[in-house]
């Protein structure tokens, strides 16, 4: 394939990027950009040269694009997802794959029954740091994996661009739980402590922090921290990292500690150094590496490192974690056909 040209539906904060990444790239053509916002969609497209198109449907089917990047809010990624895929497009949809399990199942489902191509956009699968971890425990390093533990603990802050639109379970908790399966295999039960009233502060009815239990169904156990409550100071961009622990060793990544400090005279300035910097000119970390593999998947180079049905179970686990919070009892995390089965008998998962 020559260069495939690319449409991104969507163009807030990670679907800005994904359009520059792309037109950076050497090897793909930003085409075309979608965002219900006109004003928003024409300055994209004429910052980097695509067309734009109103309509995200229209978009996501054209017969001229070859690789679709869903970007919306997450209550739009299904029909903008599936439209691709019934399309023939490759698809690759920012986390979460959708906000329900049955949405995330349906955009799964339309990629088996069409042999679409669907990446589940989870950026840390590409972040050196945790892919090392994967690489390691691959290589039978640490011996099976015993216990997992991570954190990830934003800020109130975060609000001022989400403004309670998500929640923590969505927006963090995906991120944890795909790595968690990644490094230890499949999710047997969750069971999850939450709090609440710090964000309500300040306007915005969200839970503030989760602890969760997990147990493994090879029989490794683990445990998460998952929350956005840290006051606006909070350096690093929050609270962040995950230790996995085998039978021979341990790894670990400390996500607070970048290597890298600015101090002005408002004092210290967190600047992203491993997720989108810009280095010399063009937008990489572990966004330019996961968009260079779409690229390559999109031209039949490579299969989906994290695909729909990764993307399915990360949602799974994660509403599970709130449903074990509300009710105060473990939660068993079933398999796809247990959700169309409760679904039909009208049970939410």
């Amino acid at each position: 394939m020559s260069r495939p040209r690319i449409a991104v539906v969507g163009l807030g904060f990670m679907g800005a990027r994904w359009g520059r990444a792309i037109a950076e790239h050497h090897g793909a053509a930003l085409a075309v950009v979608a965002d219900l916002r006109a004003d928003v969609g024409r300055s994209v497209a004429d910052d980097l040269g695509a067309e734009f198109v109103a309509d995200p449907l229209e978009a996501a089917s054209r017969p001229d694009i070859d690789g679709v990047v869903v970007c919306t809010p997450e209550d739009g990624h299904v029909d903008v997802a599936v439209t691709a895929i019934e399309a023939g497009k490759a698809v690759a949809v920012e986390k979460p794959l959708a906000h329900t399990v049955v949405d995330a199942e349906r955009i799964r489902d339309a990629a088996e029954a069409n042999g679409g191509l669907v990446l589940a956009g989870h950026v840390l699968r590409f972040e050196p740091r945790y892919a090392a971890i994967r690489r390691a425990i691959e290589a039978d390093e640490i011996g099976a994996v015993q216990a997992v533990r991570s954190e990830r603990i934003g800020l109130v802050a975060d609000q001022d661009v989400l403004q309670g639109r998500t929640s923590v379970a969505l927006y963090y908790g995906v991120h944890e739980f795909d790595l968690a399966r990644w490094y230890a295999g499949e999710v047997a039960e969750v069971w999850a402590a939450r709090s609440r009233g710090v964000v309500a502060a300040h306007g915005h009815d969200v839970e503030d922090l989760y602890s969760v239990g997990l147990s493994f169904a090879s029989g490794a156990h683990g445990t998460a921290m998952i929350g956005w409550s840290l006051p606006p100071r909070t350096p690093g961009f929050g609270i962040a990292g995950f230790t996995v622990i085998g039978e021979r060793g341990v790894l670990q990544v400390a996500q607070g500690t970048t290597g890298f400090q600015m101090v002005l005279d408002e004092g210290t300035v967190d600047v992203d150094v491993h997720y989108s910097p810009q280095v010399h000119g063009r937008l990489r970390g572990a966004l330019g590496l996961e968009v260079d593999h779409f690229v390559r998947c999109v031209r039949g180079e490579q299969e989906p490192i994290c695909t729909a049905a990764d993307g399915v179970e990360a949602v799974r686990i994660a509403l599970a974690m709130e449903q074990a919070a509300t009710t105060r009892t473990a939660v068993a995390v079933g398999s796809g056909a247990d959700t169309k089965r409760d679904a039909a008998r009208g049970v939410s998962r």
